[in-house]
Parts: structure tokens; sequence; C-alpha cells
């Protein structure tokens, strides 16, 4: 077991290392995310999209890769979190460091297979007889007429003609080779990284490690991830500048003290400030909100109380509760 003085200087060694890995991780999804494969998902106008990209194609991949090298950086971030955390508190499952790392490897080969699976759906929409899309249009004419209250009766006939060639664009994409795999390994990135942002964000926050502000952004954002993809990505960029002590105010308290120091309620924004004194147990050991007892130091031996505590112990937990 490593001792408070190796992991601190552990952390201190990679601070400005997982800084600069979250920084740059979003700068690289920002720069390439309107060039990428990943554009081509539109409802409306993917056909002329599709045609496009056969003429992008070397732009199309290496946006991809960009994109990809992007999401794998936001690795570091947060297994440098989730360390920290699982240091201060024994508490943290140390099981789950698989999915701290894996998802967001999964989301950097999700965005190079789709970058596969769009060329090949642009080369094969060329390919689309033009046949297929007018009997599209017959159908959706003869439905307008059957019913003139149908969707389809209000479109105009330079309407139908689009839709008909997104509907056939959109088939052709899903039926390319890749898609499948694209699609489920996109999928278990998505699930694994909303878990590994949500979990770190708690214990980051119940550690003293985030403060409460940034703690509970990071809880929300990582909910609804797999929603709103982009704006997750502002957090990451908090904690880039948080981990290489760039933020006004500098890291909380629980970084340098090494052990879990949870954040006072009302507290600054940005780090400002100490830890509530309520929340530190009788050894200086701090206590995490819904556990009633302090965190011991993961470094230290544990000791068994003496006889003589035990009405004092007792008479805390009392006050505990009424409090």
């Amino acid at each position: 077991m490593m001792s408070k003085e190796q992991f601190l200087e552990r952390e201190r060694r990679w601070a400005i290392i997982a800084g600069i890995a979250s920084v740059a991780g979003v700068a690289l999804i920002l720069a390439s995310f309107g060039s990428s494969a990943s554009g081509v998902r539109t409802a409306v106008g993917v056909a002329d999209r599709l045609l496009e990209v056969d003429g992008e194609r070397g732009t199309i991949l290496f946006a991809s890769v960009i994109q990809a090298i992007g999401w794998m950086l936001l690795a570091v971030p947060l297994v440098y979190l989730f360390k920290a955390a699982s240091a201060r508190a024994p508490q943290v499952r140390a099981g789950l460091i698989g999915v701290i790392i894996v998802a967001p490897l999964f989301l950097g080969f999700g965005s190079l297979l789709s970058a596969g699976s769009v060329l090949n759906a642009a080369t094969e929409f060329q390919k689309v007889p033009q046949t297929q899309i007018d009997s599209c249009i017959t159908e959706k004419q003869d439905e307008a007429k059957a019913d003139p209250e149908a969707d389809v009766a209000e479109l105009t006939p330079d309407e139908v003609v689009e839709e008909c060639r997104d509907e056939a664009a959109r088939e052709t994409r899903a039926s390319a080779p890749l898609a499948g795999i694209e699609t489920g390994l996109g999928l278990a990135g998505l699930v694994g990284f909303t878990i590994a942002v949500f979990y770190c964000s708690l214990w980051g926050m119940r550690t003293g490690l985030l403060t409460r502000f940034w703690g509970s952004l990071g809880l929300a954002l990582g909910a609804v991830f797999i929603f709103f993809t982009l704006f997750t990505l502002v957090w990451f960029i908090y904690l880039g500048l948080l981990f290489a002590g760039w933020v006004p105010g500098g890291r909380p308290p629980a970084w340098a003290a090494g052990k879990a120091m949870p954040w006072p309620k009302g507290a600054g924004l940005f780090g400002a400030g100490k830890p509530d004194p309520e929340d530190e147990g009788p050894d200086g050991g701090a206590v995490l909100e819904g556990h009633g007892e302090p965190i011991e130091d993961p470094t230290e031996p544990m000791s068994a109380p003496e006889p003589g505590d035990a009405p004092q112990i007792e008479r805390r937990k009392r006050k505990k509760r009424s409090s």
C-alpha cells in the first residue's frame, strides 16, 4: 500500500499532464466535430451530406482520427481524479477503474469506425437506382391523396423528393458493413462515460477534491451525457485547469492534505475557502455526507478504540443524528 507521501508525489508528478490532456482532449473534439463522420447523422439533408463526403474523404478521415484522439485523452483526467479520490476514501470501488479507462477508448474507436462506415455509405449511395427514389415519391404522393390530413400532404413536391432521397441515404448508412459494430461500440462508450463522469464527480465532491458546485455540475452533466454530449466537455475544461492549479484561489485543501475534506455548503465556486470543521472527525479525518463516520486515512493502520472512548463515540453519534 502506498504511503501518503508516495501518492501525493504521484499526484504532483501527473497533475500538469492530466490537466493538459483534459484541455487538449476537449479542444480536439470541438475542433473536429463539424468535419468528422459524427456530423453525417442528421435526419434532414443526409443525402446531400453523403454526396459531399465523397469529395471530402481525406478531411473526414483526418477529422475523425483527431476526434478519436480527443476522446481517448479524456481517460487521463478521469483516471487521475478517480485515483486521487480512492487514495483518500477506501469506499471508492477500485474495480470501476476498468470502466473509467475503457469508456473514453470506446468513444474514440467508435469515431474511427464511424468514419469507415460513412465513407462506405457515401460510395454505396451513388449506386442507389433512381427507380428506388421514384418509387418512394409515388408512394408518398398516393398517401397524400388518400389522406389529405397526413403530414406528407403538407409537403411540397420538392420536399417530397428531398425526403425520399434522405430515406434512401439513411437506409444506405444503416446497411454499411461497420454500422452495427459502430453503433454497439458507441453506445457502450456513451453509457460507460456517463458512469465514469458521474462516479468521479460524486467521489471528487465527497472527498473535497471538487467543490460542491463543480461536483454537482459533474453529476448533472454525467447523468445527461448521452443527450447533451458537448455540454459535458465544459466540465473537463475546468477539470484540466483545476489539476494544473490554474483556477482562481488554487486547488481545494484536500489535494495538499492527502485526506478527505468534504467541501462546505455555500463555499466559493473555484475552491476558495476552507473545509467545514464540523465535517472533520475527532482525529482530523473527514466525515463524508451520508456516512456519519469519519474517513480513516487509508495509509495509516487502524487502531482499536479504547474502552473509555465508547461513551464519547455514542455521544458524538447522538449529536450527529440530532443535528
